[in-house]
C-alpha cells in the first residue's frame, strides 16, 4: 500500500522578489496565448479557455496519473500539486502566463485554484513537467527552460510519451536549477529511472506513460483507479478473511456443543448403570438376609 513521506528537499524556489526585469518581455515567444472564448477570474486572469485540456489519451493518461497520484502523495503536507494550470509571471500582466501541464509547489496549502499567480502565492512552483506535442515540443524544450530558471523553478523536466522529438533528445529528461539559471541535467538511476530531489521520488517511463516511483521501497505510485482497485481487494480480503474466521468460530461453537451433549449424555448413562448397581446390590443383600 502507499505510504507518504516527505520529501528529502523542502527549501522554497525563489520568492516573488527576486525576479527581475519582465520576463514577459524577455520570453515573450514562450507565453501562452489563450484560445478564445476565454474565462477570466474576478481580477480578469485568464483560467480557462478552448484549448482542449488534454492533447489526446496519451497526454490526458500521463496528466491524470500525475495529478491523482502527487496529490495523495503530498496530502499530509502544504504543496499543491496541479496539471493545466495557468502560471501567471508578473501582477498586472495578463498576458504575461504559461500554462506547465504538471507543476508542484511546496509551501503553499493545497486546495483548489483557478490560477497560479507568482506574486500571490510567494514563490515559483518548485517542480514543472511538460508533455511534449509536435506543435509545442521545440517551445518546451528550447524556450521553458531558461524561463523557468529565471522564474526560480528548481527541477524542470520534460515528457514526450509519442516520440514527436526530431532533435535526437531522450524521450524523458530533467535539469536542476541553480544560481543565475544554472542548468545541471538529471542522471538516471541503474535501472532507468530519474530521481527528483524535490519531490523526492523517481521518475520512469511504462511504455507511453510516466510513474513515479518510491525510491526506498521500489513501489510505483498507483493512480486514483489502481488505488480504488487496491482498496476493494483489500476490502474483498478482508471480508473473506472475516467470514471464514466466523465459520470457523461457528465450527468450533457447534463442535463444543456436541462434545458438551455427549458429556452429558455419558453422565446421564453413568448415572443409570450406577442406579442399577445400587438396586441390584440392594436386592442381593435382602435375598442373603432372607
Amino acid at each position: 500500500m502507499m505510504q507518504r513521506r516527505p520529501s528529502p528537499t523542502d527549501s522554497p524556489g525563489d520568492t516573488a522578489t527576486t525576479v527581475r526585469g519582465s520576463l514577459a518581455a524577455v520570453y515573450a515567444p514562450a507565453l501562452y496565448r489563450p484560445v478564445p472564448p476565454v474565462e477570466c477570474d474576478e481580477d480578469g486572469y485568464p483560467f480557462s479557455d478552448a484549448r482542449p485540456m488534454a492533447e489526446g489519451d496519451f497526454h490526458g493518461d500521463v496528466l491524470g496519473y500525475a495529478r491523482s497520484t502527487l496529490q495523495a502523495w503530498f496530502a499530509d503536507r502544504n504543496a499543491y500539486a496541479s496539471t493545466d494550470k495557468f502560471l501567471f509571471l508578473e501582477e498586472g500582466n495578463r498576458r504575461a502566463a504559461v500554462v506547465p501541464d504538471i507543476l508542484v509547489a511546496f509551501g503553499p496549502p493545497g486546495g483548489p485554484r483557478q490560477s497560479y499567480k507568482h506574486w500571490e502565492e510567494g514563490k515559483a512552483p518548485d517542480f514543472i513537467l511538460e508533455v511534449l506535442s509536435a506543435d509545442n515540443w521545440r517551445n518546451d524544450v528550447i524556450r521553458k527552460p531558461a524561463l523557468y530558471a529565471d522564474l526560480g523553478v528548481r527541477e524542470y523536466w520534460t515528457f514526450d510519451p509519442r516520440g514527436v522529438r526530431t532533435d535526437g533528445g531522450p524521450p524523458l529528461e530533467g535539469w536542476r536549477f541553480g544560481a543565475g539559471g544554472h542548468r545541471v541535467a538529471i542522471p538516471s538511476t541503474p535501472d532507468g529511472g530519474y530521481l527528483s530531489q524535490v519531490l523526492g521520488l523517481e521518475i520512469c517511463r511504462d511504455g507511453r506513460l510516466l510513474r513515479f516511483r518510491d525510491p526506498e521501497s521500489g513501489e510505483v505510485l498507483p493512480d486514483y483507479l489502481e488505488s480504488e482497485q487496491m482498496r476493494r481487494r483489500a476490502a474483498a480480503a478482508r471480508q473473506d478473511a472475516e467470514s471464514r474466521a466466523a465459520s470457523a468460530e461457528a465450527r468450533a461453537a457447534s463442535a463444543e456443543a456436541r462434545a458438551a451433549s455427549a458429556e452429558a449424555r455419558l453422565a446421564s448413562e453413568v448415572a443409570a448403570r450406577r442406579a442399577v448397581e445400587s438396586r441390584v446390590a440392594a436386592l442381593e443383600r435382602r435375598a442373603r438376609g432372607q
